[in-house]
């Protein structure tokens, strides 16, 4: 796996650690659907927009 590993899954852990307690945080003080709606936000946003990024930069898009 070499060091692609720490490139990827640290940064990963980093942001994805502090967003979902805070979902988790929103989803206890309002309604499951409200922290629902912030997770797809804060959370899928960005990985589809750095994925997309990689495709457009690859030409695979």
């Amino acid at each position: 796996m070499g060091a692609g590993f720490l490139f990827i899954f640290v940064p990963l852990f980093l942001y994805l650690t502090p967003m979902t307690l805070l979902c988790v945080k929103i989803a206890d003080r309002n309604s499951w659907k409200m922290g629902l709606v912030f997770a797809s936000g804060l959370i899928f946003l960005p990985a589809v927009l750095v994925t997309g990024w990689i495709l457009v930069g690859t030409g695979a898009l």
